[in-house]
């Protein structure tokens, strides 16, 4: 007879599998090309600011009430801020558990990790970005600006310490004639992407830290 702690992690593990094969789904959503210009020229995404994070610094310009397209998610991790921070920074290993990036490369070299001020090159969303770190306070905040055809973004993580683990914040905006488009057309990809994102973060850091 199986022990509660192996029903347990059957239980996890089949959670995280059927979480994975949803966001499989999502994933093809995400990734389809833009199907075209949007029909009004003058329209704009829709942004929710009701869920925007007071703890987090925006760089000039890329405000949430200003910026083109605005997402905010979060979750729960049971783990500490060092196993969750430095799952983030270990970027080039990133396509290994997050397959919405690829073609990961730090500049510097033979460089793995992000660090303050540091430039790297990937894909992700479809979209070639070319990144820089803006933030970087290990175990707490990290930032980034991203900057591809028709597209400037700004992506910030907020790792706040609680009972049992973290709550992990992550926000995007964006501007520019590609992410009016995008966003228009794929109104819940950047979400569904994200949301996709912290869940295997959540898997990988809380796995990590039962060993």
């Amino acid at each position: 007879m199986k022990s509660d702690n192996q029903l347990a992690s059957k239980s996890e593990k089949y959670t995280f599998m059927k979480t994975s094969i949803v966001t499989l789904g999502v994933a093809v959503s995400v990734l389809q090309p833009l199907a075209g210009a949007a029909a009004d020229p003058g329209a704009r995404p829709v942004k929710d600011l009701s869920q925007a994070s007071r703890g987090i610094h925006w760089p000039q310009g890329f405000e949430p009430e200003t910026a083109d397209a605005f997402v905010h998610n979060e979750i729960f991790i049971k783990a500490p801020a060092n196993v969750i921070w430095q799952n983030l920074v270990k970027a080039t290993e990133w396509p290994k558990w997050y397959s919405n990036a690829s073609d990961m490369q730090i500049a510097g070299g033979a460089k793995t990790e992000l660090e303050a001020d540091v430039e790297f090159t990937w894909k992700t969303f479809g979209f070639p970005i070319k990144s820089t770190v803006h933030e970087f306070i290990p175990n707490r905040r990290l930032g980034w600006f991203g900057e591809g055809t028709g597209i400037q973004a700004y992506h910030t993580w907020l790792i706040v310490p609680k009972d049992g683990g973290c709550e992990v914040i992550t926000e995007e905006t964006q501007i520019g004639p590609s992410a009016i488009q995008y966003n228009i057309e794929q109104p819940s990809a950047m979400y569904d992407g994200h949301h996709w994102w912290l869940t295997a973060l959540k898997y990988r850091s809380e796995t990590q830290n039962s060993h």
